[in-house]
């Protein structure tokens, strides 16, 4: 009877690490397609630009096979816009606010050379070339590029959408743009003495030195955040010329006195290829909100500064370390 048990439980440990076996081998060796482009939790993945004089830069997209086994094959990966994966995005995430959807990128402002990435065999990646055209575009606005890898039969997409899909959020950045630390540029309400901050701003590109951000404690998300962008110019003297994006300046935007920064590099103490990038901005103005009541604005009096700080490896490219 006992011998029966054993050749039972043998039988059964035998079956399982076969089926185990099979699961793991068609797992590792099986090869796909996929685009490197992770998402990020707003369901896109940003890319960072840095915008040239011309207005035009050349993004090279991973395109990967998968499986450890060895490329063999020549590929030729096909490549397209895929708008509906976009607009599917828009309604499941903001849902009724239109205002937060994501824009597709026009046509206009990116150029794809070819139609393929080519991956040789004994190759596992190739890099699939996207120019990008910022001119005429209104950097205002969150563009998404959304690419897909086409079915063929000579080869097989990753079946799992975040793969064979990429929703590329263009985020160009210059010398000034940023998440800023703003703890320190206090926010007063009316005649109020008693001051409320924000932990962080961000500075969006409009152009090679100029960024816009939102007044105050406006939110990001606001409705009506566009009555309440701020456009900065940074001027080789130190200076900065700060004014209203919106032309009928609704929100009575008002400098007081002369914005400045400040630049400066410090090598890191511990690691020489280390550099620490830090700008500073130092300004005071004046805004109401129009938002919060609707016969009443509030005056808003913001005074003080906000710094920004990149952490940038010398020995790497700049435009693959900036992150915000």
């Amino acid at each position: 009877m006992k011998n029966y048990i054993v050749y039972f439980l043998m039988s059964g440990l035998l079956l399982t690490n076969a089926a185990c076996n099979d699961e793991w081998e068609d797992e590792v060796y099986y090869q796909n397609i996929a685009l490197k482009a992770v998402i990020n939790s707003e369901g896109v993945t940003n890319i960072y630009i840095p915008y040239e004089g011309n207005g035009e830069f050349v993004y090279q997209l991973p395109v990967i096979v998968g499986g450890s086994q060895i490329n063999e094959s020549n590929l030729d990966i096909q490549i397209e816009v895929d708008k509906d994966t976009l607009k599917d995005l828009n309604t499941e995430r903001y849902k009724l606010r239109e205002d937060l959807y994501y824009q597709e990128l026009p046509q206009a402002n990116y150029e794809l050379p070819s139609a393929i990435c080519h991956i040789p065999a004994g190759e596992w990646q190739g890099l699939y070339d996207i120019k990008f055209k910022f001119s005429g575009l209104d950097l205002r606005h969150k563009w998404v590029l959304p690419l897909t890898i086409v079915d063929t039969d000579a080869y097989d997409p990753n079946p799992r959408e975040n793969y064979r899909k990429a929703l590329l959020r263009v985020m160009p950045y210059n010398d000034y743009s940023g998440t800023y630390s703003a703890t320190n540029m206090k926010i007063y309400i009316g005649d109020d003495k008693y001051s409320m901050a924000m932990d962080k701003r961000n500075l969006f590109v409009m152009s090679e030195n100029r960024c816009f951000f939102y007044a105050g404690n406006i939110s990001e998300e606001l409705i009506d955040r566009e009555k309440y962008k701020i456009a900065l110019t940074f001027n080789e003297d130190g200076t900065i010329t700060a004014e209203s994006v919106d032309p009928n300046n609704k929100m009575n935007f008002e400098v007081i006195g002369q914005p400045t920064y400040t630049t400066r590099v410090m090598e890191d103490a511990t690691y020489p290829y280390i550099e620490h990038h830090y700008t500073t901005i130092n300004m005071k103005y004046r805004y109401n909100d129009i938002s919060t009541y609707e016969d009443y604005a509030i005056p808003n009096r913001v005074e003080g500064s906000m710094s920004m700080e990149r952490k940038l490896d010398t020995l790497k490219p700049e435009r693959d370390q900036i992150q915000w």
